[in-house]
């Protein structure tokens, strides 16, 4: 038997398939697509997280207001 004909008894790998995409992964994207700050986005994602009156507070109002445009 030559080495291009030769098999062995290891399992062969499957192709896995792409992840499923996650309920909110098209919302967050056009978020990000509409200039939503990332750091905002993850702010905003953690319930436990600051509250929007702290964060403004402390970061103050941006010079473009990407909420109106």
């Amino acid at each position: 038997m030559n080495e291009a004909t030769q098999t062995t008894d290891l399992p062969v790998p499957q192709q896995s398939e792409a992840p499923a995409a996650h309920d909110g992964d098209e919302m967050v994207m056009g978020m990000l697509q509409e200039h939503v700050p990332l750091s905002l986005l993850i702010d905003l994602s953690d319930a436990a997280g600051p509250e929007s009156t702290e964060i403004l507070a402390e970061e103050g109002v941006p010079e473009t207001r990407w909420w109106e445009s």
